[in-house]
């Protein structure tokens, strides 16, 4: 035992007490080494396409017809109700005409009308105290009530028509409306598929278009790996080619569904027998472009 003891003091005194502190760091470096490891380790890798929240849009018109102006250059930012494209309105603004005319006509029929009902209703209660005291037979007074009465019923006849002819400016407007193409919202256009001249049909998609929103990323996970994936956790995203920068994501939320692989945006569809659960990640500012293709790297650490 006290051999024992001796040989530790020699030992003591030989080697220095800062090589000591040394070698006991590094074996607690050593040993902690693994364990943040297996804690920031990579716990699911998916494919996946830069979006925003909210999703890009095709739209679309509600009517046929010839594209006479598109407004609107690609990528420019443009404001809510902003005219994307309009088609020809030649034929409805004949229409319109025609419709303002019967309007006025409408108007005037009217007007006459209720000028010849005024005077009636006078005639009428000129003549009544006058039979009261026999100064003027009965049949003119009943003839004058009955005058009043048809003409009563000419201005309700001209009223509804009038009625009509304004649905009809109605129609017209609205008619107006489908031949114009709006930015649904504050946002950019991506894409044009149709250029001025082309005929194009009825919700048929001539425009991609995307929101102000953030980017993020929709990412297709595997559905085994389902429950190792949770909101908050750390990811990186780079560009399906790899080779380029790595940008920092967070996992903003996990579908509770499963189902089959989406077809990218502009790509070809994908097999309909993968089963997957979608995964929203928030990707800030980085300098990706909407649709284009990426790998994403979950870690385990949030």
């Amino acid at each position: 035992m006290k051999t024992s003891r001796r040989w530790l003091l020699a030992v003591l005194a030989v080697v220095p007490v800062p090589t000591l502190l040394g070698m006991g760091l590094a074996r607690s470096e050593t040993q902690a080494t693994p364990q943040a490891k297996a804690t920031d380790r990579i716990v699911a890798a998916a494919p996946g396409w830069v979006d925003v929240q909210g999703g890009t849009r095709h739209l679309s018109l509600k009517a046929d017809g010839v594209v006479v102006a598109v407004t609107q250059t690609k990528g420019a930012p443009v404001a809510a109700g902003t005219v994307l494209l309009r088609l020809d309105d030649e034929e409805l603004q004949l229409e319109q005409q025609t419709n303002m005319l019967d309007t006025l006509r409408q108007q005037q029929a009217t007007q006459a009308l209720l000028a010849q009902l005024s005077s009636a209703k006078q005639e009428t209660s000129r003549l009544r105290p006058l039979v009261d005291i026999h100064a003027e037979p009965t049949d003119v007074l009943r003839q004058a009530e009955a005058q009043v009465k048809n003409l009563e019923a000419a201005v309700k006849a001209a009223q509804l028509a009038a009625s009509s002819v304004r649905v009809q400016k109605q129609r017209l407007s609205l008619q107006r409306e489908h031949l114009l193409l709006r930015a649904p919202s504050r946002g950019r256009v991506l894409r044009l598929d149709v250029n001025e001249g082309e005929a194009v049909s009825r919700n048929t998609p001539v425009l991609w278009f995307a929101p102000e929103a953030p980017l993020i990323v929709r990412a297709e996970l595997d559905e085994r790996l389902f429950a190792a994936v949770l909101p908050g956790m750390r990811a990186e995203v780079e560009a399906e080619a790899g080779g380029g920068p790595v940008y920092a994501a967070k996992v903003l939320s996990v579908a509770r569904s499963v189902g089959p692989v989406r077809a990218l945006p502009e790509v070809h569809p994908a097999a309909q027998d993968d089963r997957v659960v979608e995964c929203i990640l928030e990707l800030g500012a980085a300098p990706l472009l909407i649709g284009q293709r990426v790998l994403v790297r979950i870690r385990a650490l949030p």
